[in-house]
C-alpha cells in the first residue's frame, strides 16, 4: 500500500500531485477529441484559480480542419478552448500544424478579413479572436448604442 515511515500529509501531497497530473491529461485529450467537459468535482480544500495548460496549436492532428472554411476551423479550434483567445498568428499555425493548405504571401489578411466579417468572432483588445458568445456584455453595449441613434 504505501510506505509506514511517510506521514499521512506526504501521502496527501503526492495524490494531490497525481491528481492534478491526470487531469492536465484528461483535459488535454478532451480538447484534442473537440470535447468540452463540465467538472461537476471541485477540490476539497482550495478552488482551481489558475487553468489547465492548454494543448499548444502545433498538436493538432493531420486532418483535423480538413474540408472546412477558415471561419469554420477558427470556430472549431476556438470551442476546444472555451474562453481562450487567439491571435491570428496562432490560429493559422493551427492551420498550418492540420496540414490545411494555406497561401503563403497572403494568409494573415484572408484570415483577418474571413474572421472580421462573420458574426461568430469578436476581435479581444489589438490581437486577439474570440467567439461573440462569450462576450455577451460587449454585444449589449453595441445595441444600446444602436438603439439610441434612432
Amino acid at each position: 500500500m504505501t510506505d509506514s515511515k511517510k506521514s499521512a500529509l506526504e501521502v496527501l501531497d503526492e495524490m494531490r500531485k497525481e491528481r492534478d497530473e491526470l487531469n492536465a491529461l484528461i483535459h488535454a485529450f478532451e480538447k484534442r477529441l473537440g470535447v468540452s467537459s463540465v467538472s461537476s468535482v471541485s477540490t476539497s480544500d482550495e478552488e482551481e484559480t489558475t487553468s489547465t495548460p492548454l494543448p499548444p496549436v502545433t498538436s493538432m492532428p493531420i486532418g483535423f480542419f480538413h474540408n472546412l472554411s477558415q471561419a469554420a476551423a477558427a470556430e472549431k479550434l476556438l470551442k476546444m478552448n472555451p474562453g481562450q483567445p487567439y491571435s491570428t498568428g496562432q490560429i493559422l499555425d493551427a492551420f498550418r500544424n492540420s496540414g490545411m493548405q494555406l497561401n503563403p504571401k497572403n494568409s494573415v489578411q484572408i484570415l483577418y478579413t474571413a474572421l472580421k466579417r462573420s458574426p461568430k468572432f469578436e476581435r479581444v483588445g489589438n490581437k486577439a479572436w474570440g467567439l461573440r458568445e462569450w462576450y455577451p456584455e460587449k454585444r449589449r453595449k453595441k445595441e444600446e448604442e444602436d438603439s439610441s441613434d434612432t
